[in-house]
């Protein structure tokens, strides 16, 4: 059977803590019925007419282990298909001229996709199915913060991952299951995906997809041989830590990065001082003082990230290279909050930045404080002494 990702499970628990009664009230039902709407506007796909399109659903169905009625509709449109939620049964609406691109196989694979979406739906009682209308709903207004548009277009993409494996799963085979991607994203009739396969391993894949709504499909077809391997994939969603564009969870992660270094930062020689550790416990939150840090911080390797809530240990991050820029303006903030502390505490920064591997500190501190070239080069040799 299908689990969802660790990244569903993370943003469910992060999300219950901070809008229980938000969520709550979005937990309940499938989406209200569309009968009379799909009588008028669709045609039905009845087993008689169509024997290969219910042949392929059944497969699915069996190879998900759901006991739902399928109903298949077709409208016109640009190629795809698409899963609708509804109570007792589920919806798969095809577009264009999909099917007729598809052999069996391939229709299992497609099929499969969008049965998934169901599976999700309903897993711990329709726990994630209230996230995803939080989120939706959260998109479409205005008022809404950066972080939660964020953790929607992630979990749209950790949704669409989820979904694959149910193609998978279906189908029963990678290629297949990536050819009918193929065939779906670019209107072939036919397609390699083997040499898709060795396409993507000349893709850079380490900054994540930067899909709204779906990753690209070279990303897809990564993950899911990826999957099949036991190999966490969840990159793909997540990408390098950047602190220019956080969701809900990276926001948690660089809040607790930043309390970890200011801490160290606050308790290092030559800026052990009441006026830095002042400063530096405006990173607690609630602001406070700041205890020992939880880890040994390396900024020029993936960091290691605690798992939320009981979630399984997420893969280490690699930082953006604006996460690091913002890690040396934190350092040099706090290395200048006590002027007392003079070129001592710029000596003991500089030391700080060579042993957590920040290494554009020397020329933030540069370009801030207006340094001289004699000046930079003193500093420097003696904080490397």
């Amino acid at each position: 059977m299908l689990s969802v990702l660790g990244y569903h499970r993370a943003v469910l628990t992060v999300v219950r803590r901070q809008d229980e009664a938000a969520w709550a009230a979005l937990r309940g039902a499938p989406d209200g019925e569309l009968d009379d709407a799909l009588r008028r506007n669709a045609y039905l796909l009845t087993a008689d007419a169509h024997p290969g399109v219910h042949r392929a659903g059944q497969r699915a169905a069996e190879a998900l282990e759901m006991d739902s009625a399928v109903e298949y509709y077709q409208v016109n449109g640009a190629p795809n298909a698409s899963y609708l939620h509804q109570a007792g049964r589920a919806v798969v609406l095809f577009q264009g001229a999909l099917i007729d691109r598809l052999d069996e196989d391939e229709l299992t694979a497609v099929i499969g996709h969008e049965l998934a979406h169901r599976l999700l739906w309903q897993s711990e009682d329709g726990a994630y199915l209230a996230v995803d209308r939080l989120l939706d709903a959260a998109a479409g207004d205005a008022r809404t913060s950066a972080q939660y548009l964020e953790t929607h277009r992630r979990w749209s993409l950790a949704t669409e991952l989820f979904a694959d494996r149910g193609a998978l799963t279906a189908c029963g085979d990678l290629g297949t299951t990536i050819r009918a991607l193929l065939k779906l994203e670019t209107g072939l009739s036919s397609a390699d995906p083997a040499a898709y396969l060795r396409q993507a391993e000349t893709v850079d894949l380490s900054s994540g997809s930067r899909g709204t709504s779906h990753p690209e499909a070279v990303m897809r077809a990564w993950a899911l041989k990826g999957w099949l391997a036991e190999e966490n994939v969840e990159s793909v969603v997540t990408g390098a830590l950047d602190v220019d564009a956080p969701d809900l969870l990276d926001a948690e992660l660089l809040a607790e990065v930043s309390r970890d270094f200011a801490a160290l930062i606050a308790g290092t020689d030559g800026l052990a001082t009441e006026a830095v550790a002042v400063a530096a416990a405006g990173f607690a939150d609630p602001p406070g003082p700041l205890g020992v840090p939880g880890s040994v911080l390396r900024f020029d390797e993936p960091l290691t990230v605690r798992p939320v809530d009981g979630a399984p240990l997420p893969r280490p991050r690699p930082l953006a290279d604006s996460t690091r820029r913002y890690l040396a303006y934190l350092l040099l903030d706090l290395a200048t909050a006590d002027p007392d502390t003079g070129a001592d505490g710029l000596i003991a920064s500089l030391g700080i930045a060579r042993r957590t591997g920040l290494g554009g500190y020397v020329d933030v501190a540069d370009s801030e404080l207006g340094w001289s070239d004699k000046e930079r080069a003193r500093l420097v040799g003696e904080a490397a002494e």
